[in-house]
């Protein structure tokens, strides 16, 4: 029985050496597959590498480079629109002409020199006579004026403690006036008053006011009316716009806020230099008293207006000696009667009279609708291209000329409108359609 046992564990132990064999046989023959793989991919790769290599030594000589500059890349913005005339001259006669006929008509192309309406020449020199006197009379009251001058002293025409000083010396008055809307500020009625939030208050309760010193003054509620409250105190010492805090009878805060004067008034001037302050603020001054004296208070406003209405006045004498030395009115320029518009039943004696209006064809405009998206690339000035098709199929150059800064939203997209301004071109008639192109450069 021994015996068998024995010979049982020697077959057992044969058939495991001879299985762990086998299994070392397969590993040893999986190591070497995986190895001949390895060195089969190790030299496709290298194969493949040297190809590259090689193809692209042979291509990099035909590899060339650019620069891009500015101008190379290009935005087109595109509109369309109608042909509108621009410069249109309104001929008139000066007040007093009697106009007998016009000859021109609606449509007439006419040229310099044309005769345009027939007026009554006794008319003319009526009034070449009329204005001549009111230049005379004109003349006399620019003489006049060269000489104007506003006071030299700045007075107040009510009493009044001064609560503010703007103007100091050598300060120029409009600057100061237009700045603080004043040269000074004068309490009329003897109050401050402050501005506060507090509930329970009446009107005419005693209150306590603490200036920013640490003061207290006596005050009086003015007005209590929903939570808000104004209290008044004396003008003889607070300072405009002073922080001051405001207790109750019991001594409870009840807020706090900045002085204002109850009933102000400007002192104001309109010329000159500050030559002298003589108040001071918190000063109690009498009406007619003088709170500065100014230099420099010499004024042209009325010598200027007179002077621009004897240039219209020369402009009407140019005009009418133009006609009295022509003996009608007569075409200043070539170009296209666009309306008349002379009615004699509105001519006045007082204001010129409307005859035609004459359209020089010398340039003329179109008006396109941009998108929001393109409004910001069109400057004005850039150089615009406009296709007249009823003209001829060439572009015609023109440029952009303005640019609206107010959006169109009518049909629920946001557009802005941009004017071109190009040449008049033979064959051109007001009111064609023209396709404008702007080319942006990016």
């Amino acid at each position: 029985m021994d015996e068998q046992q024995k010979s049982g564990e020697e077959l057992f132990d044969k058939l495991s050496q001879e299985k762990k064999q086998r299994k070392r046989k397969r590993l040893r023959t999986v190591i070497i597959i995986i190895a001949v793989i390895a060195v089969a991919l190790v030299m496709v790769v290298m194969n493949l590498r040297r190809s590259v290599d090689a193809k692209f030594a042979a291509t990099q000589k035909d590899v060339q480079s650019y620069t891009v500059a500015p101008g190379t890349i290009h935005t087109l913005v595109s509109g369309s629109g109608v042909l509108e005339q621009v410069d249109e001259e309104d001929v008139t006669v000066p007040a007093g002409v009697e106009v007998d006929e016009v000859i021109a008509e609606a449509g007439d192309a006419v040229a310099k020199g044309d005769l345009l309406a027939k007026v009554d020449m006794a008319s003319v020199v009526d009034t070449l006579s009329d204005t001549q006197d009111q230049l005379k009379t004109l003349d006399k009251k620019i003489n006049s004026a060269k000489s104007d001058t506003a006071s030299t002293s700045v007075t107040t025409s009510v009493g009044g403690r001064v609560k503010k000083i703007y103007a100091q010396v050598g300060d120029n008055v409009v600057s100061r006036v237009t700045e603080n809307g004043a040269l000074a500020l004068l309490s009329v009625d003897g109050y401050m008053a402050v501005d506060i939030e507090a509930e329970g208050c009446v009107r005419g309760d005693a209150v306590t006011v603490t200036l920013s010193d640490g003061t207290a003054v006596e005050g009086t509620v003015e007005n209590a009316a929903l939570g808000s409250v104004t209290v008044l105190v004396t003008d003889n010492g607070p300072a405009l716009d002073e922080q001051v805090t405001v207790a109750d009878a019991s001594g409870k805060t009840l807020g706090s806020g900045k002085l204002y004067i109850h009933s102000p008034v400007a002192v104001t001037g309109y010329v000159g230099t500050v030559k002298s302050v003589s108040c001071k603020e918190n000063a109690n001054i009498t009406a007619g008293s003088t709170l500065m004296t100014l230099s420099d208070t010499k004024t042209s406003a009325n010598f200027d207006a007179l002077l621009r209405q004897r240039q219209d006045l020369e402009d009407t004498l140019t005009g009418l000696l133009t006609i009295y030395r022509d003996g009608a009115v007569l075409a200043s320029q070539d170009g296209l009667v666009t309306s008349v518009d002379y009615d004699e039943d509105a001519v006045t004696s007082s204001t010129e009279t409307q005859i035609l209006t004459l359209y020089p064809q010398k340039q003329a405009t179109v008006t396109i609708s941009i998108d929001e998206t393109d409004i910001l690339s069109l400057k004005e000035g850039q150089e615009a291209q406009v296709t007249v098709s009823s003209v001829s199929d060439d572009a015609f150059t023109g440029s952009v000329t303005s640019i609206s800064k107010t959006a169109d939203t009518s049909t629920g997209v946001t557009r802005y409108s941009a004017e071109v301004t190009l040449d008049w071109q033979t064959g051109m008639l007001m009111g064609m359609t023209a396709d404008v192109d702007v080319q942006i450069q990016g």
